[in-house]
């Protein structure tokens, strides 16, 4: 049966839906069920994979899915500005300090998709690069974080945020989808690795890739956020055109487009 509408999808990052039941409200409270491919179609291709130097959501719905974050909006209430969730983090932190320190527990049960156990190390590794990039490495965000003077990692499981002043623009800055949270031991041998490589500890694991087509990514049996998610996997269709787009759903090789 052929699809009789256009749908599109703007307002979340497909990695939200890919990670969660795939609609709030009504449809949440209902037993989800799980399996299924997604296909999905975005406008283009994205320059590189590496969300800390990329800007642009062609980025972000096909390969946010395969990485991990600190925080995130909520996808139960995506419209607030102030209602965020941890990711990696155990729970949310209270500001001390006067509001310049926030200290974030990191989960022990999280692995990165070759194996490795991530860290609070690969947290701060992450978040050095995109706050303080060396040199060579371009970091679209780094300007978002004018309040941040320090970032550490006492041990293991704990990362530290010092601010130089109080701010109501860090958590917001902070809970960026495209802060993906990168192995430290890759970065330390090559720090453009991630530009043209995928590996992170998110809901999905990369499964294959044809340039210039599509990325496809299957479920993570590993993923630290119990019964998640709910699709076997999923497509993403890149269509440059709007034409190839509504064909593509009209023709029922797509179930939606993002962007």
């Amino acid at each position: 049966m052929k699809n009789s509408r256009w749908k599109s999808v703007s307002a979340l990052p497909a990695a939200l839906l890919l990670a969660v039941p795939m609609w709030v409200g009504t449809a949440a409270a209902e037993s989800p069920k799980k399996g299924g491919i997604l296909k999905f179609v975005v406008p283009d291709e994205p320059p590189s994979f590496d969300g800390h130097r990329e800007t642009t959501f062609a980025l972000i719905h096909p390969i946010a899915p395969f990485y991990s974050v600190l925080v995130r909006v909520n996808p139960d209430n995506p419209a607030s500005p102030t209602d965020f969730v941890c990711d990696l983090c155990t729970e949310m932190p209270k500001p001390a300090d006067g509001g310049k320190t926030y200290t974030f527990k990191i989960r022990k049960d999280v692995k990165f998709h070759d194996g490795s156990a991530l860290t609070a190390k690969d947290v701060l590794a992450s978040f050095q690069r995109i706050i303080f990039p060396p040199e060579d490495v371009q970091s679209a965000r780094k300007a978002h974080f004018p309040m941040i003077e320090s970032v550490t990692s006492p041990d293991e499981e704990t990362v530290v945020f010092k601010l130089k002043y109080p701010s109501g623009a860090f958590m917001p800055s902070l809970a960026s989808p495209f802060h993906f949270i990168y192995s430290k031991a890759v970065l330390d041998k090559d720090q453009h690795w991630y530009e043209k490589n995928v590996m992170g500890s998110g809901p999905f694991v990369f499964g294959t890739r044809e340039a210039g087509a599509s990325v496809s990514g299957k479920r993570n049996p590993d993923y630290y956020h119990a019964g998640l998610p709910y699709l076997d996997g999923f497509e993403a269709i890149f269509a440059k055109t709007q034409s190839l787009r509504v064909q593509a759903i009209r023709g029922d090789q797509a179930a939606a487009e993002f962007r």
